[in-house]
């Protein structure tokens, strides 16, 4: 998914738990635990050889998520003065292993065991930038912005808000599983439109 579908979902993810006990500060630090993971696209800079190498395996291996957890922790707890470590660290690790497994799901894999092995799990389910995916993030994003804006009863709502949009997500993701790949407008729509677009488009060469 891109840096910012992350950052929902990983949202989406400490609002089913951690804004009732830790409040804003512990949701943020769950979304940054979530979106660490990419951090690996750093590799970038030292050339597109080291960014095809390292990228999904640097930040995405079983040891760097646990490295993640712990630091997010760490952090939430010395900086922000949040009590609880332990809530704070299954959280973190929740929503860094959800990153993981959600990039499993693109044409591209990642490397669970590295360095130990370059093994790569890949389910190949999803085109990158597919519009209903982000559709289902976005909708949930601004879905989630007017229920907090909303006084009464608003923590009810974002746990509602947050549970129906991952279900959404999931639910999509297991119809990608059973149908054949999509063809014409549906081939479009779910990914195939960024093919189409003019070499050297400034997001899509970055990305």
């Amino acid at each position: 998914m891109t840096l910012p579908e992350h950052a929902i979902c990983s949202l989406m993810i400490a609002e089913l738990g951690v804004r009732q006990r830790l409040g804003l500060q512990g949701v943020l630090v769950v979304v940054a635990a979530g979106v660490a993971p990419d951090l690996d696209t750093a590799a970038k800079l030292f050339g597109d050889q080291y960014f095809w190498k390292l990228h999904h395996a640097l930040g995405h291996s079983v040891l760097s998520v646990l490295a993640i957890a712990v630091a997010s922790s760490v952090i939430g707890r010395a900086a922000l003065k949040l009590r609880n470590f332990g809530l704070l660290f299954r959280w973190s690790l929740l929503a860094a292993v959800v990153h993981c497994l959600t990039d499993s799901l693109y044409w591209w894999g990642i490397q669970p065991f590295w360095p130990v092995t370059s093994y790569e799990l890949c389910f190949k389910l999803i085109e990158y930038l597919d519009l209903f995916v982000l559709t289902i993030w976005l909708g949930g994003a601004g879905w989630l912005y007017r229920s907090s804006r909303a006084a009464e009863g608003a923590s009810t709502d974002r746990h509602r808000v947050a549970m129906l949009t991952l279900s959404m997500f999931a639910g999509y993701v297991l119809l990608r599983t059973v149908l054949p790949q999509p063809t014409g407008v549906f081939h479009l729509l779910t990914g195939g439109w960024m093919y189409a677009a003019a070499q050297g488009t400034p997001v899509l060469d970055w990305w």
